[in-house]
């Protein structure tokens, strides 16, 4: 089955809204917008999630006021692992909710480093196969390489 989940937020001091782009109850909750560098116009950033066999997760960058897309920046892809369980055992599931990585039980682990598409304003990156878990905590970190919108992070989860 096919589904796409979409996180769409707004940065704007002390603002952040989501929202789905499904019929189905949104499955993403922002916990925390935060900007990391202050040059730069307030930007909207989205994290989508598409799951046919392999979860992908792709971050959208443009900027508020225009609707412009980023034409430069990178995003760097992370998510919650449990502190003290292995990676990559089938058996032993690391991935959790981005609670965990809140409440210190889990940690953000890097899943790779993405440069946005010029003229889209996204970046994706294929998370893998997912059999067991059933929420996984993503966070998505926008860094500005003097693109013109600001950099920061977004995290959310992914719901089967």
């Amino acid at each position: 089955m096919f589904r796409t989940h979409q996180l769409l937020v707004v940065f704007l001091p002390l603002l952040g809204s989501c929202s789905s782009d499904s019929a189905l109850e949104p499955a993403t909750v922002p916990h925390r917008l935060e900007q990391l560098s202050a040059p730069g116009v307030a930007g909207l950033y989205q994290l989508s999630f598409s799951f046919e066999g392999e979860l992908m997760v792709t971050a959208h960058v443009e900027a508020l006021a225009s609707g412009e897309a980023a034409e430069g920046g990178a995003i760097t892809f992370q998510y919650c692992s449990l502190k003290g369980v292995p990676r990559f055992d089938a058996t032993q599931p690391d991935e959790a909710p981005s609670s965990a990585c809140a409440d210190g039980s889990g940690r953000w682990v890097t899943l790779g480093r993405v440069p946005i598409d010029p003229i889209t304003g996204d970046a994706s990156l294929t998370f893998g196969t997912v059999q067991v878990v059933n929420i996984i905590g993503f966070r998505a970190r926008y860094t500005s390489q003097n693109s013109g919108i600001a950099s920061g992070e977004v995290i959310a989860d992914w719901v089967r």
